[in-house]
């Protein structure tokens, strides 16, 4: 009785010692567990912004062409990786050194907006990857820069004449759209040329400017002389006009008029009437 007794007491200790060692077994799975996941959490666990979109790229498949990740929450295999890129409308500027028609050295200060196209991010993410911006964007921007300057003399880009501005957005977009990036403009923020070549550049603009003003002055002259002369010649026609009627019979019957005007106003006078050659009236004033 004894011995089965001992033989149960035997068999309850080993009983917990089993259980004792499954919890032990099973707190540090947990806690392995629990650690691993807050160390692959990040790559667990992926937050997708407002304004981005993600790639995925999977172990075994490759990179998932058929689908875009949009805005949102989304849980991958740690052995997966998620490419995140921002599609909102950017702007980026960069400074060039480039030489002229003329050989000379000018600095250009290059403004790019651009976006990745979202409809092609994952041929954008296979082709190129995230750093597209520098592989892509700046180096044909460039390009297209260095042989739109290499056609023009300083005075033209320092002044974006003969359509300079227009060849570089419309270049740069053909070149850079082709490479699943849409360039939205390109903009020349600031045109540095060497000191003197701009002084003189801007001097000879001063002076362009000064002769339109000097030009406009005597076109100005011109018009007023012609129309002082039409005056004239309206004046003369006139005169011409009124000595043709003024006859001596007319003139006689004016002078009547005014002496009967003259001699019903209230001044004091003398009128003396039928003197002279015509025999029009001589006036003298009473306050005299």
């Amino acid at each position: 009785m004894a011995y089965d007794d001992d033989f149960d007491d035997y068999e309850d200790a080993l009983r917990g010692d089993r259980q004792r060692r499954f919890q032990l077994y099973f707190l540090i799975v947990l806690v392995a567990f629990g650690l691993g996941l807050a160390l692959l959490w990040n790559r667990i666990v992926i937050t997708v912004q407002s304004g981005e979109a993600g790639v995925l790229y999977r172990w075994v498949s490759g990179t998932e062409m058929s689908r875009i990740y949009g805005e949102g929450l989304h849980i991958i295999w740690p052995w997966n990786r998620m490419a995140i890129y921002n599609v909102r409308l950017q702007t980026k500027e960069r400074n060039y050194t480039m030489l002229t028609k003329d050989g000379l050295p000018i600095e250009l200060q290059i403004a790019v907006r651009y976006k990745p196209d979202l409809r092609l991010l994952p041929l954008l993410h296979v082709t190129v990857g995230p750093e597209y911006l520098d592989k892509i964007v700046f180096p044909e921007t460039e390009a297209v820069l260095r042989r739109a300057v290499g056609q023009y003399t300083p005075e033209e880009v320092y002044t974006s004449r003969l359509g300079f501005l227009e060849t570089v957005v419309i270049s740069s977009l053909t070149s850079v759209e082709d490479r699943y990036v849409i360039v939205d403009n390109v903009l020349v923020r600031n045109v540095e040329l060497p000191t003197a070549v701009r002084l003189a550049i801007e001097r000879k603009l001063t002076l362009s400017e000064e002769q339109k003003a000097y030009k406009y002055r005597l076109e100005i002259e011109q018009k007023e002389a012609e129309r002082k002369a039409i005056e004239a010649e309206g004046i003369r026609k006139y005169q011409d006009i009124v000595k043709r009627s003024l006859t001596e019979d007319l003139l006689r019957w004016q002078g009547v008029q005014a002496t009967k005007e003259l001699a019903t106003s209230p001044n004091s006078k003398t009128v003396v009437i039928g003197a002279g050659k015509d025999g029009m009236p001589l006036i003298l004033g009473g306050d005299r």
